[in-house]
């Protein structure tokens, strides 16, 4: 049975009791589990939190605290900001000796307004607005039904302690009104199929709803037959899932990796099971082409050139299921050692300094996140180390050190290659860009021995390997352009496939430079070979060549009178060499801001006039 939701009496003046701070004076580590050490902190910032909650009028229920959004966005009408409800939720549902809050009246009043707020806040259908009042939108609705639908799976437990029978009905009704508007509003399935880690929330969010009413089959359906039709729109060809029409790491391994996380265990016994794992398996096996591994090093370079909405230069590891089933997400793993020793550094720094929390950090995005509290019954797979190595000795760039690889998407129909030597590998983009971020050309060069050498950075201007006209701080190749391919003289297939090797053999692109309307055009030839890669541009006026090396403390970057030779400490031979001809003057040489762990990014730039050539030898 649902009940409609229903206006609900707000009183004019309050006198809540206090959420008291937690004393960590009867507390101790000891008391936490290793897998509860992440909630020291959210332990010592509860009361702050629960305190901020509105007590009367209007906006009785909002958690007025910039925690979970900045202070520009933490207005009433944010939906986003009423995700912390599963904060109140949990601490007020959780049994454990050092939680002195599960049960306190003093939460309870907090949280049941809470609830009654996000009702009152929510559209007719069930749409939630977040940027300004009654700008209802896909993020702000579905984000709801997942974080709502935990809150309310904590509060339907047999134990859990009560909770006034009203306001959970109601709560009950704003997330089935919720699930209702993201399933059915077809706008919002058009946004989830360019952002769909926003619509990717209400997999869990309906799992929620279902493990608590399971008699809702109408619900159900729906929720399944989108489930079936997102797996074609929501995907590229290509493996990546749609962000802002392009391929973006920081959202698909963190909100889409925690819906995945989310949803498994409701999935993982039913016939469902093999639609999720079908494109889990196509999104790890492209993140296998673009996630490089470092030796000596315990972060995983990105090919950020391509990412098409945030900025990610790297990251250390992922926590997901899929690496049960999926070798490829199990070689980017965080392994159980791994895992153990991360915990045990934890505890051993706690009983240090005990609990060593710093201040709450107000007016900040994300101080205090309800993602601590989704993910504590969601388990992820860790692999042995012995597990995670061999995954990672099948990554298609180290099982193999020759091959031209292919990736299609149809969409925006741009061309991905991978090309791989035994000397080398490098990436390569081409076609219509998804966003202005995106730049496209050469994306990567790394070396098996020692790891990235080169990589192509979004969004910024000018660290971007490409041809850079006269005064211009962004290369050609951050715009439109289709390549003419030949593999060993002969053309590449048209479109190029979905996901495929080619031919083996030297692969060779030739595209246009287009300047402004009214100047002559250019052209470019990259071949990469087994000697490396050699470039040719043609272009009538004065350009720049453009490479962001990624070079290690003590490497250093000699500038000859035709080569740039990059040396490391202790090596014979040089790590990269760019060797040059129809230079117009010396190159020059600049350090960056670096966006790698222990690394420097050195801009390199040759200029030239209507000529240049060049080879990167390794």
């Amino acid at each position: 049975m649902y009940l409609a939701s229903t206006g609900t009496s707000f009183a004019t003046t309050a006198s809540w009791p206090a959420v008291l701070p937690a004393d960590f004076s009867k507390i101790s580590v000891s008391n936490f589990a290793d897998d509860e050490l992440d909630l020291v902190a959210p332990l010592a910032y509860f009361a702050p939190l629960a305190n901020a909650i509105v007590e009367d009028g209007p906006d009785r229920g909002f958690i007025n605290i910039s925690v979970w959004r900045g202070p520009q966005d933490n207005k009433p009408y944010n939906a986003r900001v009423m995700e912390n409800v599963l904060s109140l939720a949990w601490f007020y549902t959780a049994d454990r000796t050092w939680n002195p809050y599960r049960g306190d009246p003093a939460v309870r009043v907090r949280l049941e307004a809470a609830l009654d707020f996000i009702g009152r806040i929510q559209a007719p259908d069930g749409a939630f607005s977040e940027y300004g009042p009654q700008r209802y939108n896909l993020a702000a609705t579905a984000f709801m039904t997942k974080f709502l639908g935990r809150a309310l799976e904590n509060l339907a437990v047999p134990d859990a302690p009560p909770i006034d029978a009203g306001v959970l009905a109601r709560a009950h009704a704003t997330l089935r009104k919720a699930l209702l508007a993201t399933l059915t509003r077809e706008r919002f399935y058009k946004v989830g199929s360019f952002f769909s880690n926003q619509y990717g929330n209400v997999w869990p969010g309906g799992l929620s709803w279902f493990r608590i009413h399971p008699e809702d089959t109408d619900l159900r359906m729906l929720w399944e037959k989108r489930l079936h039709q997102s797996a074609g729109d929501f995907q590229s060809p290509a493996g990546f899932f749609y962000e802002k029409g392009g391929p973006d790491f920081q959202y698909t391994l963190g909100t889409h990796g925690t819906n995945t996380r989310s949803a498994w265990p409701c999935i993982r016994d039913t016939p469902l099971a093999p639609v999720w794992i079908t494109k889990e398996t196509a999104w790890f096996e492209w993140l296998s082409w673009n996630a490089l591994l470092q030796p000596g090093e315990s972060w995983i370079a990105l090919n950020r050139a391509i990412e098409s909405r945030k900025q990610h230069p790297f990251f250390s590891y992922v926590e997901t299921p899929m690496a049960e089933l999926i070798p490829a997400a199990r070689a980017f793993s965080l392994s159980r050692e791994g895992r153990v020793a991360g915990m045990a550094a934890t505890r051993a720094r706690l009983a240090r300094n005990w609990p060593g929390i710093d201040p709450l950090k107000t007016r900040s995005f994300g101080a205090f996140s309800p993602y601590t509290f989704l993910d504590r019954r969601d388990p992820a797979f860790y692999p042995t180390n012995n597990e995670r190595d061999a995954a990672r000795a099948q990554l298609p760039y180290l099982v193999r050190d020759r091959f031209n690889h292919a990736r299609h998407d149809t969409r925006h129909d741009t061309g991905f290659l991978y090309l791989r030597r035994p000397a080398w590998y490098a990436s390569f983009a081409f076609g219509d860009p998804a966003t202005p971020q995106q730049r496209y050309g050469l994306g990567f060069v790394w070396r098996p021995d020692t790891g990235i050498l080169l990589q192509s950075q979004s969004l910024v201007e000018s660290l971007a390997w490409g041809t850079y006209a006269e005064k211009s701080e962004l290369p050609f190749e951050a715009a439109s352009f289709h390549a003419r391919i030949t593999i060993a003289g002969h053309p590449a297939p048209s479109p190029l496939p979905a996901a495929a090797d080619l031919d083996q053999g030297d692969l060779t692109l030739t595209y246009p430079l287009a300047p402004d309307k009214g100047k002559p055009a250019g052209e470019k030839t990259v071949a990469f070979t087994d000697a490396g890669i050699d470039v040719k541009v043609r272009l009538p006026g004065a350009f720049t060549e453009h490479f962001p090396l990624i070079l290690a403390k003590n490497d250093t970057a000699t500038i000859e009178p035709d080569a740039i030779v990059i040396h490391r400490a202790g090596r014979e031979t040089p790590l990269l060499t760019i060797a040059f001809r129809g230079a117009s003057r010396a190159p020059a040489i600049a350090e960056n801001d670096a966006p790698l762990p222990d690394r420097r990014l050195v801009l390199v730039r040759i200029p030239s006039d209507g000529q240049l050539g060049y080879t990167l030898r390794f």
